[in-house]
């Protein structure tokens, strides 16, 4: 076959060889040891040129990585003149760029290479120049590792790479930060004895620097130095920047010293080098001096040295001497005069002194200096920042004007700027107007815009936004997830919310704390306290600090959904670990005490606030002047509001606002119209929030008179009612039964677009109190006529008013409707649902809402337990022989029976015997002690108890209970009571089980 391939490379003319090679007998027999045979005849390294010729002829499988190896080697064995060696040598770089894109490791490449050139008599020079073409091509495909690996087996099997390839593969390693690697590989050319020049050196030095190994580094220049490498001032340079990186300038200083002393001049990079290491170091007078004597030997400084020292003088107020330095450096032609500029005025700005700015820059034309884009754009972005947006227009306008290019950094200052004002149209305006100039939009310019659009509760054109970046190939950033995640927080749309939490973190983009406290708000907010807890474990998993915007959130879900104990439990856990809680943490706690009526510990917590030198903002005055006035106490409210004072806390709108509604409330309009009458005096205006709390409690009050003369005052003052304004009156006269008013009023209210599902929720309260049941059906089915969606409040209104009349059935068929248009039913509507079945003996319908209440995640509160509780006592006069067999459990926590909040810690709990319908067995008070703790008593021993109503209390080893003492219906088990002790034996119930854990008491 050889001899065959043979005669068609070498005796037939190139024009044959496809149909030569198509012929039967190699078509089937050819393999790619045939072609590396064919290489290695005499005649086909003579002639690489043909052979090269005759292999692009052959399918990509029969040419091996040995045949492109010997093919190269040929090549650079061929004819050794000086134009057909850089013809040769071009070819040799392609086939072996070839060999490194196809095989799959530098090591098998390397092998081929190696095992080729053991093949042959190549001349001695070639392996060698083979070698480092490999390693180069390895380099062109940005492959520096494997280019290091081939110069590493090149060292080990005795071949030697020329200097300048070495020198480029440890320095692509240097520059893709392999420290380590250049370092061990610049040891491995030292040891095996081969003269590095110059720079080979240079890159070992930048490698041994890069691993901050600085002493190593010295000692390569003392290793050079004694070698006789003639060097320039390139390596000492390297030297010195590393040390001056390190903080270690004064030993750089000394390598510069040593350099002269030995005769190498200091170049343009040493000085600069030096000045960069004072600048560090923020020895300001040294980078001066060493920057004059650059100016006197006529070299330039860098730009960031001059900005940094430029900086450093205006820093320490010598603004004079910073323009002084600029001015030099600008007349000098060292660096341009608008850099220096344009460093001092950006400084300037981002310190507020704007007024200095506008001076140097209204004296640029006076030196004969333009501005450029990049001294508009810091301007723009400091009116923009001052609120100044025309101004900040103006300027813009002008740049185009004056032809000056404009980029997207004005445009992004302006939406920021419009957005912050609200303006959100103009700044869509100007982000249409960038990308028809052909500026490619950043995130910065998306940013601001979702975020305005998020807090106007617009998140369908945020989405849009959002979209749109992704379509444009701008990457989403953090800011504008953190502000999508926000906006749905605040619409409590949680779902969608995680949806984007989880889509920023595929996305790569690693939310910050900003982000973790956004979804724990948003979770608080719902009432899912458990979820934003698990936010907070992950968010300290992941190496994040909470701070007091996270906390305050805790507090304030705590208060919601556990209530303030359990808060508080949480805040001395906090305190405990050593967390320092300010005024937010704090008055969030402080609020929830208040929220709950327990104004002792309120007055104690603000107490301690005070002694432990919390600053305290209006939030807490208006927290704790609002519980002085809730309790009556008007000297204590005074004292309060002269201590604001005195504490320089201003009193604003919302304070007064939420004064006269505290004491309207209580139905002292005198000292709430004095309140008001403070307000203005103040300075500040009643606006419509202010009307409308006033108007809403005369109204609640029965004064309706007063409060439609407020409301016509209210439109005299250009003040306009808003929808709860108008809800006021329509709620009076649903509540008083005048329904052709309230029915007028409505439909004005339709009629000026200011009804909504409240009103519409009113009116159907109003008509099912004045028992017109059906008309309110008849109504709710019309609201969607009106653009509006029934809710749950719709439907539980009419739901308990039909449970009143004893229409169970109909009721049922409206909560199944209710929940088969997707309607969520909340606490009240489910607790109506229970407490109405159980009235009506409906007994095991009201125990399987309660079970889907909570498999759909909705925390019962204490009217659910009152609810079930009345159910089971009607059940006591009945038989519980319906509970046979039953598969159904329902657990009531006996703490949440017990809580004090609802001055309900003394209860009685009977134990009824299945097999005696009725018969009372056992009977025990429990009680609700100081800490929390539930104590109970028996007096009575219990035989078998079978399935009925019954309270258990399964115990841990530990001493801890796994959940709250709890009613269980119905579960066979047997307890004895002996003085005092408690056993219990049986089967574990199945049912659902809370969280809370208890301790027994051992009374």
């Amino acid at each position: 076959m050889v001899k065959l391939l043979a005669d068609i490379l070498h005796h037939t003319p190139p024009s044959t060889w496809p149909s030569a090679l198509a012929a039967p007998l190699l078509r089937g027999r050819l393999a790619a040891a045939h072609v590396s045979s064919l290489l290695l005849l005499p005649p086909s390294l003579s002639r690489p040129d043909l052979s090269r010729r005759f292999l692009l002829l052959l399918p990509p499988h029969l040419v091996s990585p040995v045949s492109l190896s010997l093919l190269a080697l040929s090549f650079l064995s061929s004819s050794p003149s000086s134009s057909s060696s850089s013809f040769s040598s071009r070819h040799a770089a392609s086939l072996l760029l070839s060999l490194a894109s196809s095989a799959p490791s530098s090591s098998s490449s390397f092998s081929s290479l190696s095992h080729a050139s053991s093949l042959s008599a190549f001349p001695p020079g070639a392996a060698s120049t083979a070698a480092a073409l490999l390693a180069s091509s390895y380099l062109r495909l940005r492959r520096a590792r494997d280019a290091a690996a081939v110069l590493g087996l090149s060292l080990s099997s005795g071949i030697t790479v020329n200097q300048y390839t070495a020198s480029q593969i440890l320095f692509s390693l240097v520059k893709i930060r392999q420290f380590a690697l250049a370092r061990d590989l610049f040891d491995k050319m030292l040891q095996s004895g081969v003269h590095l020049d110059e720079y080979v050196y240079t890159a070992g030095i930048r490698a041994y620097c890069e691993s901050r190994n600085l002493d190593g580094a010295r000692g390569l220049v003392v290793r050079m130095e004694s070698e006789g490498v003639k060097a320039s001032a390139v390596p000492y340079n390297v030297l010195m920047y590393g040390l001056c990186k390190n903080m270690r300038v004064q030993e750089a200083v000394e390598v510069k010293n040593v350099m002269v002393n030995i005769g190498v001049t200091a170049d343009e990079v040493t000085y600069r080098t030096l000045v960069y290491g004072f600048c560090r170091m923020e020895e300001l007078e040294m980078a001066l001096r060493i920057t004059h004597d650059m100016i006197r030997l006529g070299f330039v400084p860098s730009e960031a040295n001059c900005s940094f020292m430029i900086d450093e003088l205006r820093k320490k107020e010598l603004v004079e001497e910073a323009f002084s330095l600029a001015c030099k450096l600008g007349d000098l032609g060292m660096v341009p005069n608008v850099f220096a500029y344009n460093a001092l005025i950006d400084k300037l700005c981002k310190n507020e002194r704007f007024d200095d700015a506008d001076r140097l820059f209204k004296e640029m034309a006076g030196r004969g200096l333009e501005p450029n884009e990049v001294t508009y754009a810091i301007l723009i972005h400091a009116l923009c920042k001052r609120g100044m947006i025309e101004d900040a227009l103006c300027l813009f306008d002008k740049m185009r004007d004056k032809g000056i290019k404009v980029t997207v950094y004005p445009y992004n200052s302006l939406i920021n700027g419009y957005c912050k004002q609200g303006s959100l149209d103009r700044a869509r305006g100007l982000l249409s107007g960038m990308v028809k100039e052909g500026l490619t939009p950043t995130a910065a310019s998306y940013s601001p815009l979702i975020a305005g659009l998020c807090r106007n509760g617009d998140l369908s054109s945020c989405m849009e936004l959002h979209r749109e970046m992704a379509e444009r190939g701008i990457a989403w950033n953090n800011y504008t997830f953190t502000a999508l995640i926000n906006g749905f927080c605040k619409d409590k749309k949680m779902d969608e919310a995680a949806r984007l939490f989880d889509k920023m973190i595929d996305s790569n983009v690693i939310p910050n704390e900003v982000t973790f406290n956004v979804m724990i708000e948003g979770y608080c907010l719902v009432g899912n306290i458990r979820k934003a807890f698990q936010l907070y474990d992950q968010m300290v998993e992941m190496g994040l600090k909470p701070d007091n915007y996270t906390y305050r959130s805790l507090i304030s879900g705590l208060c919601l959904t556990s209530g303030v104990s359990k808060a508080n439990e949480f805040v001395a856990d906090l305190e405990n670990s050593y967390a320092v809680l300010n005024n937010f943490s704090l008055t969030a706690l402080l609020y929830g005490f208040f929220r709950e009526g327990r104004f002792t510990e309120t007055y104690h917590l603000w107490d301690e606030m005070a002694v432990r030198g919390v600053k305290l903002d209006l939030v807490s005055f208006t927290i704790i002047v609002y519980a002085a006035l809730k309790q009556h106490d008007k000297e204590k409210s005074c004292v309060l509001f002269r201590e604001m004072k005195e504490q320089g806390v201003k009193p604003d709108d919302i304070f007064y606002t939420c004064m006269i509604d505290a004491l309207s409330k209580e139905e002292n309009m005198i000292q709430a119209l004095n309140c008001w009458d403070q307000m203005v005096v103040d300075g500040y205006s009643p606006n419509t929030v202010t009307h409308t709390v006033l108007i809403n409690n005369l109204c609640k009050s029965g004064y309706l008179g007063s409060a439609e003369l407020l409301c016509k005052e209210m439109l005299a003052g250009n003040v306009l009612p808003n929808k709860f304004t108008y809800n006021c009156f329509l709620d009076y006269f649903a509540t008083e039964g005048d329904m052709e008013k309230a029915k007028d009023l409505h439909s004005a209210m339709l009629q000026g677009h200011l009804a909504s599902i409240v009103s519409f929720n009113i009116l159907i309260k109003g008509l099912c109190k004045a028992g017109k049941i059906q008309e309110a059906i008849d109504l709710m089915s019309k609201i969607t006529e009106s653009g509006f969606s029934p809710d749950c409040i719709s439907y539980s209104t009419i739901i308990h008013e039909l449970c009143k009349m004893g229409d169970i059935n109909k009721a049922f068929e409206l909560w199944n409707e209710m929940l088969y248009k997707g309607l969520k039913p909340d606490v009240v509507a489910y607790n109506i649902f229970i407490r109405w079945c159980n009235v009506h003996g409906e007994s095991d319908k009201a125990l399987g809402i309660y079970t889907n209440m909570i498999r759909s995640g909705v925390q019962p509160n204490w009217d659910t337990y009152r609810a079930l509780l009345s159910g089971i006592s009607l059940m006591l006069h009945y038989d519980f022989s319906c509970f046979r067999g039953t598969k159904q459990y329902i657990q009531i926590s006996v703490y949440e029976l017990m809580d004090s909040t609802h001055n309900k810690s003394h209860r009685r709990i009977w134990f009824v015997d299945d097999h005696k319908s009725g018969e009372i067995i056992l009977e025990f008070d429990g009680r609700l002690n100081k800490w929390g703790v539930i104590s109970f008593r028996s007096d009575v021993k219990v035989k078998k108890l079978s399935p009925g109503p019954q309270v258990s209390f399964p115990t841990h080893q530990s001493g801890y209970m796994p959940t709250s003492p709890s009613l269980l219906l119905p579960v066979p088990w047997i307890m004895i009571h002996e003085r005092g002790k408690e056993k219990a034996y049986g089967r574990k119930c199945s049912g659902i089980l809370l969280t809370e854990r208890f301790i027994l008491d051992d009374q």
